[in-house]
């Protein structure tokens, strides 16, 4: 399954091409990805063909692989049944890793929970860099007819010299069936020498299709196992 570019969608979705159909975030009422709200975001586009980029990974435990991103310099755990969905950008950020969580369909809508992305910053900040990229997805993926969704202050879970882990709240403003109210949207920022190296986790929270997005022990399982190579 391959997916179109990142960023906010407009209220109607384009016709959809054979290959390269898009996939809605589960997130807020009106149109981006999310489960019980809608704001209609538009997932991370493949290559110039059409097709996603598929992940470079090897097995860590017998269910989870570890996703090698050589060109963001990270490493980090997936669950299997999570899918490669290309690349594209973030603002500053070049996003060479996005994967999405089991898509589903709703109101003719083929539609994921959660997405990540990973890539690097020519920053040597990890703080300044993940705030700015949380608020920036933020933005990107829960925008409705022109709204911009309501963000919350930056929160930094824990934080030493070289890696910063911080999070939004999200709330679309916006409502659908098909959508989640509020999405949590949390950053892994790395310092690696003039780079920052970054995972971000996007996840619809609640909603219809709650199931198809990951538990919060996966969640915390995926950011715990951030790391330089």
């Amino acid at each position: 399954m391959s997916y179109s570019g990142l960023g906010a969608y407009p209220p109607h979705p384009p016709p959809r091409r054979p290959d390269r159909a898009p996939l809605w975030l589960a997130l807020a009422a009106a149109g981006v990805l999310a489960v019980g709200g809608g704001v209609a975001f538009a997932l991370l586009g493949g290559d110039e063909d059409g097709r996603a980029t598929p992940a470079t990974s090897s097995p860590a435990e017998p269910d989870w692989p570890v996703v090698e991103d050589d060109s963001a310099g990270v490493r980090y755990e997936l669950p299997p049944s999570w899918e490669s969905s290309g690349k594209g950008a973030v603002g500053r950020l070049r996003v060479t890793g996005s994967h999405v969580s089991r898509p589903f369909e709703c109101q003719g809508r083929d539609m994921v929970q959660a997405q990540s992305v990973s890539g690097a910053v020519v920053d040597d900040d990890p703080e300044g860099v993940a705030a700015e990229l949380v608020g920036q997805l933020a933005r990107n993926s829960y925008t409705v007819e022109g709204a911009p969704p309501e963000v919350g202050e930056p929160r930094v879970e824990s934080s030493s010299e070289d890696r910063v882990v911080l999070s939004v709240e999200v709330t679309p403003r916006a409502a659908n069936a098909c959508y989640a109210p509020k999405a949590t949207i949390t950053a892994v920022a790395l310092r690696n020498g003039t780079r920052t190296s970054v995972l971000v986790v996007n996840v619809a929270r609640g909603g219809p299709h709650v199931a198809q997005g990951p538990s919060e022990d996966e969640v915390r399982r995926i950011l715990g196992s951030v790391r330089l190579p």
